[in-house]
């Protein structure tokens, strides 16, 4: 089941990338909880259903004339995906290009995507998905 989930985050992150919200709708839990609390941007806090990924969502795609996420490498089980990610994009306003990378948590319920974390360091990832030495 895990291998099913990382194909699950992939798809995720390539609904983020075409700006398809709607992609999203099959492999995301009635339930869906997004975690950007961890966030260091004006947009930290939680969002909740497919409406909270439209609006976090909203605001990426307003602010960045362009943003993508590339996930680098995955550590999962049954129930968790932490995908390591590498966002680039460019700022709509002020033309700056931003780079980031960092963990993401996902977690799977009915084969269903149920939660997202974001998470600023791996250690702290891997210890919310209970997977710390």
């Amino acid at each position: 089941m895990s291998q099913e989930n990382v194909e699950i985050v992939r798809r995720c992150y390539r609904a983020f990338n075409e700006r398809n919200v709607d992609a999203l709708r099959d492999d995301v839990h009635p339930r869906f909880e997004l975690d950007f609390s961890e966030s260091r941007s004006p947009d930290r806090g939680t969002y909740s259903g497919i409406e909270g990924i439209t609006q976090l969502f909203s605001v990426y795609w307003e602010a960045f004339e362009s943003f993508t996420l590339t996930p680098e490498e995955f550590i999962e089980t049954d129930d968790v995906v932490i995908a390591i990610v590498q966002g680039v994009g460019r700022g709509r306003s002020s033309g700056v290009d931003v780079e980031v990378r960092g963990p993401h948590l996902w977690t799977f319920r009915d084969r269903k995507v149920i939660g997202f974390a974001l998470y600023q360091e791996l250690p702290e990832a891997l210890e919310a998905a209970g997977l710390s030495e």
